[in-house]
């Protein structure tokens, strides 16, 4: 049996089974995706809510790392990867980012910003030839 480290915030540690930890994350996922019309959360939920906390993003990370554990993603990438952290980090990204043009969309806002740069320079440069084959002519 695979068991969990969980954290408080105050430094308080509890060891949970993977299964009992997942499907209480996602019963504190369920409620906390639709507070208005769900039930009160479960106990199991509540008692986790103290350990991950209420925010929605950070609850469903946490959902998807533990549901890479329960299908053994990580073991086969890093079987697809030679057991090479620095391989199984950069597959298991490329295997998200596909069909997901959003995914790390701050990089490409910068991978546009460079594009520009580049392209300004060029521009420039090629205005500073033009001015020295004019002057040597």
């Amino acid at each position: 049996m695979q068991l969990v480290t969980l954290t408080a915030p105050d430094g308080h540690r509890e060891r949970w089974d993977m299964k009992t930890t997942y499907l209480a994350l996602l019963s504190w996922y369920s409620y906390l995706n639709d507070t208005d019309n769900a039930k009160e959360p479960t106990e199991l939920a509540t008692r986790i809510s103290e350990f991950v906390g209420d925010d929605i993003k950070q609850v469903h990370t946490f959902l998807v790392y533990l549901d890479g554990f329960n299908g053994d993603l990580y073991s086969k990438l890093s079987l697809l990867t030679n057991n090479d952290d620095k391989n199984t980090t950069r597959l298991y990204f490329i295997m998200k980012s596909l069909n997901n043009p959003n995914y790390l969309a701050h990089n490409k806002r910068k991978s546009e910003n460079v594009k520009r740069l580049l392209n300004a320079l060029n521009k420039s440069q090629i205005t500073m030839l033009k001015c020295l084959n004019a002057l040597s002519l």
